[in-house]
């Protein structure tokens, strides 16, 4: 018995070769969605056509390659959203960012 999990929490406790292999079957599925033939998406993006073949395939894939990948499909706006501070919620957590970051952690 499956449960039913909010977008993205599944994605958090499947394994990280299942979440490359899913992002290579969302960027195909977007290609072909606007149309693109793997050439067309190769020469907006400048990453050959049989690495884009593989990373669809497999979901591996540099990330140099990958983010050429995203914006050349309009989806490289997403990726500034990853690694966000979390919201300010509290005057604690004001405090905290006024704060210079530590050099390191502390566990």
């Amino acid at each position: 018995m499956g449960m039913n999990l909010p977008i993205g929490v599944q994605e958090l406790l499947d394994a990280p070769a299942d979440i490359q292999k899913r992002l290579g079957e969302k960027a195909k599925a977007l290609r072909l969605f606007q149309g693109f033939k793997r050439v067309t998406l190769s020469e907006k993006s400048g990453v050959s056509a049989e690495t884009i073949r593989n990373f669809e395939q497999t979901g591996k894939i540099t990330l140099e390659n990958f983010i050429r990948i995203a914006f050349a499909l309009d989806e490289g706006h997403k990726l500034g959203s990853l690694f966000e501070l979390p919201e300010i919620a509290s005057l604690q957590d004001i405090k905290k960012r006024k704060a210079p970051l530590p050099k390191r952690g502390k566990r």
